[in-house]
């Protein structure tokens, strides 16, 4: 027997203090779905006043990020959390998601929502636009993994091997803002104060916690010149911050490290996301370790760029 139909009257806005945390967390921790973008711990760093619409007894769940702009509330994007949407312990069909972001419309006039790869909407939904990104499973063993990646990948590993580049883990978090937002350093994102200091408190939660590491690399000289942050839950891997000078870039470090994090979880039922690997012909790079193209779907209201860059 099918399972009743979603409607857009089984959907609910509802505001962060109001929400059931325990059934919220449990959703995300139970959905086929589920990321550590979308639980309350989450979100209560990258937004102050995240709301969310719930479907019935918290079967699915889309998160919010609720901001003012002239006293006008507004959903933008987070670099912080690329993929959103909706989450849910239930199949995620089309009709589905398509009342989601109805619901979203009823409330609010400006949104901006980075949908995630499971979920699918109309093709004439309001404005829309695919983005890509890049998986790749840990399930096999380290060596046939390395066997299958590209000669560039191959090539440069060996040449980050002569430079005497050194992968080492323990970064604390003081280290890893102070490198990301020094001089000269290549970043996927330019983050602003505010932005830096929530990275700082996401990285002081994950790493008590153990939800997540970061990997440095040194050149023989032992400068820092390259780390990644890497976040783990629902067997999924989220490269969350990437960042390198200009020798590390030189020396292959950024290749290095991905490479290390791959040999230390091979063989482990996880999928790494090379979403925010900062790195030029990121497409081809992550090709060359094996990883698979996917995408997903930024949906706003909002047809003209620049006032989508306003309200973001």
């Amino acid at each position: 027997m099918k399972g009743k139909k979603t409607t857009i009257h089984d959907l609910e806005l509802v505001r962060n203090h109001d929400i059931n945390l325990i059934k919220w967390d449990n959703c995300i921790n139970n959905a086929h779905n589920g990321s550590i973008y979308g639980f309350s711990w989450y979100l209560d760093i990258v937004c102050d006043d995240w709301h969310a619409v719930i479907q019935r007894d918290y079967e699915a769940v889309m998160p919010l990020l609720v901001k003012r702009r002239a006293g006008i509330p507004y959903v933008p994007t987070s670099p912080f959390a690329s993929q959103l949407g909706v989450f849910s312990t239930k199949i995620i069909d089309q009709h589905m998601v398509n009342n989601f972001i109805n619901k979203v419309f009823e409330n609010f006039r400006i949104f901006t929502i980075n949908l995630n790869k499971f979920n699918q909407i109309r093709d004439d939904l309001f404005h829309q636009r695919s983005r890509l990104t890049y998986e790749f499973d840990l399930i096999r063993n380290y060596d046939l993994i390395r066997e299958n990646y590209s000669d560039d990948i191959r090539r440069d590993l060996e040449e980050a091997t002569q430079n005497k580049v050194t992968v080492v883990p323990g970064m604390t978090p003081n280290d890893f803002i102070q490198f990301i937002s020094g001089k000269g350093i290549m970043a996927p994102n330019n983050l602003n104060r505010e932005q830096f200091g929530k990275l700082r408190m996401i990285l002081a939660f994950v790493l008590k916690h153990g939800l997540g590491e970061i990997l440095a690399a040194f050149t023989r000289q032992n400068n820092l010149c390259a780390a990644i942050l890497f976040l783990k839950s629902n067997r999924k891997i989220n490269l969350l911050f990437s960042a390198a000078t200009d020798e590390g870039y030189e020396n292959k470090a950024l290749k290095a490290i991905v490479d290390e994090y791959i040999h230390k979880h091979a063989e482990k039922n996880l999928t790494i996301n090379f979403e925010h690997l900062a790195i030029p012909n990121k497409a081809e790079v992550c090709q060359g370790f094996g990883a698979k193209e996917y995408s997903y779907t930024t949906v706003s209201n909002l047809k003209n760029p620049l006032i989508r860059k306003i309200f973001s």
